[in-house]
């Protein structure tokens, strides 16, 4: 049997490198990279039997990449594509990708017996028996992969409950004081009220987002001129005051004007922030970088420690709550972080490096690619 050259191509290499693990079990499988489409293009030729595709590329869509491939091999020698997504891609776009070349379409995460027998499906001769035994296997892996989902969405409901109680008692409890006493209305009591309410209403905005995306919908953006110096300097000022470890903050650009959602800014911001501080080193300052490149505002958040690689292959995946992390959370902070970013026409990667785990977020000036809400 002769050996197959699949080209995987992703910007993000916990995916590569999860992609390629999978692969290695098959001895007839030759496996080539690519960490974005202009490099993805260059290696794809007649010899590539099958292109493994993030849709979600730095510099263009899989879409544009395929059309690219065509007008690069013609159409009849463009290899097989395998699409692959976040898991809220809605309908429309799987249809899309099929339409416009894709053989298949896989979701984050990857189930590896599914993946193997997609592949099977479309290297491997298309007799009777096959098709029925690939149908199998792929139902089999479907099944396995529903399992999965049903017990992230059982320990998310659980956990969620169990904080959700929190502010609520203590909002109910300032209530039954200043209603059975007056006098006792003061601004604190008033302030413990209010914060509670918003962190509540925090928690149910997170899950009506994640709900929304999940369902092919975007994140309302409501785009305003901002700052951006005094806009960073708004966020780290509240972050300071809620975690322990100190940020250390570099910021290049300070006097420029962007169109920004603020609150969708602010919330990045606050869930990379919070999210370094509960899994980094709890003695280690947390790093946060703001420059301009390109036309196009970056910011980078560093702490000393590393993402699970469980947590780096699920990032898409909301619900998703890693079993090696000591902080427990709702497993939505994350991909939140990815949904307002690309509803922003914007990018994010997350990344483990010399003892650090960073993530870095790319932001347009202008804000374009929103699907709102209607």
């Amino acid at each position: 049997m002769r050996t197959r050259r699949i080209l995987i191509i992703d910007d993000m290499h916990a995916n590569r490198y999860v992609l390629r693990k999978i692969l290695s079990n098959e001895a007839t499988y030759e496996v080539l990279e690519a960490s974005n489409g202009a490099d993805g293009l260059a290696l794809m030729d007649a010899s590539v039997d099958l292109v493994i595709l993030d849709i979600n590329l730095p510099d263009m869509s899989g879409f544009e990449l395929i059309r690219e491939a065509e007008q690069k091999l013609g159409s009849d020698h463009v290899p097989a594509i395998i699409n692959i997504s976040a898991t809220f891609i809605s309908g429309s776009d799987k249809a899309m990708g099929l339409n416009k070349g894709a053989r298949a379409y896989l979701t984050h995460p990857i189930n590896a017996d599914e993946m193997l027998a997609t592949i099977a499906s479309l290297v491997k001769s298309d007799n009777r028996l096959e098709r029925v035994e690939r149908r199998r296997q792929v139902a089999v892996a479907r099944s396995e992969s529903l399992k999965s989902e049903k017990i992230m969405l059982e320990r998310f409901m659980r956990s969620f409950s169990h904080d959700l109680r929190s502010p609520l008692a203590a909002a109910t409890m300032v209530t039954g004081l200043m209603k059975k006493n007056p006098a006792r209305r003061t601004e604190e009591l008033l302030q413990i009220l209010e914060d509670n309410l918003r962190r509540i209403d925090r928690m149910i905005g997170n899950v009506l987002d994640i709900s929304h995306v999940a369902m092919g919908g975007g994140i309302k953006l409501t785009p305003e001129p901002l700052v951006v110096g005094p806009l960073f300097e708004d966020a780290l000022k509240n972050l300071r005051l809620q975690i322990a470890q100190p940020i250390e903050a570099h910021v290049d650009v300070t006097d420029l004007v962007v169109t920004w959602d603020r609150n969708a800014f602010l919330r990045i911001v606050d869930n990379l922030v919070i999210n370094a501080s509960k899994h980094g080193d709890s003695e280690a300052p947390i790093h946060v970088r703001q420059w301009l490149e390109g036309g196009d505002i970056y910011f980078s958040v560093t702490n000393v420690g590393s993402f699970p690689e469980e947590v780096l292959t699920n990032l898409a995946t909301p619900y998703f709550i890693s079993t090696r992390s000591e902080t427990k959370g709702w497993g939505l902070g994350l991909p939140i972080v990815k949904a307002l970013c690309e509803s922003c026409g914007g990018h994010v990667a997350f990344n483990n490096a010399g003892g650090f785990a960073q993530v870095a977020v790319r932001l347009p000036l202008v804000l374009h690619g929103a699907n709102g809400r209607e």
